[in-house]
């Protein structure tokens, strides 16, 4: 009996700790063998969303900004609501930035100035946003509704500008080819 060898567990959420006696008439150090437990079903649903999130970090990167945004704004409305003051300025330069830009270059085409229009109403409603949320708070039930509409078309036309930049750039590769 005295070869034998006798396991003993030490029960633990983490990892399992499995002991080796040490064999008699031997002075070798002691074994011990760490075994790892299957993982809770939390657990895995977390780490596959997790590696979801990571995969396509690039499509929803304007839902991202958006719930960032959302944070940041509450926390700057609980300690300087006054700070909208400051910001509401910042929240007109999407109009400056556009009416330079439509007189100082010329558009390509109807299409991109379309674009570069959508582009510049969003970050104007998203800027006013942000000056409201400062000032009356981001969890407002018309901010937030707002916030909503905001982040989805961001979202919306993220995924859009994305597919057609894609599919112009592989048309082009193609007729560079033939």
């Amino acid at each position: 009996m005295s070869r034998r060898i006798r396991t003993s567990a030490v029960e633990s959420a983490a990892p399992r700790t499995v002991h080796v006696p040490r064999q008699r008439g031997k002075q070798a150090p002691q074994v011990i063998v760490v075994v790892s437990e299957q993982p809770t079903l939390t657990a895995r649903a977390t780490a596959a969303s997790g590696r979801w999130v990571w995969k396509h970090r690039r499509t929803w990167a304007p839902t991202g900004l958006a719930v960032l945004l959302l944070a940041i704004s509450g926390i700057v409305h609980w300690f300087a609501p006054w700070a909208a003051l400051i910001a509401a300025p910042a929240g007109l330069a999407p109009l400056g930035v556009w009416g330079w830009r439509a007189k100082t270059t010329s558009t390509p085409s109807r299409s991109v100035s379309a674009w570069r229009t959508a582009v510049a109403v969003l970050a104007l409603a998203a800027l006013a946003w942000f000056c409201l949320a400062l000032w009356f708070s981001p969890a407002h039930t018309s901010l937030m509704g707002l916030w909503t509409l905001t982040a989805l078309a961001a979202q919306v036309m993220w995924l859009i500008g994305r597919r057609t930049t894609s599919t112009v750039k592989t048309a082009s590769a193609t007729e560079e080819t033939h």
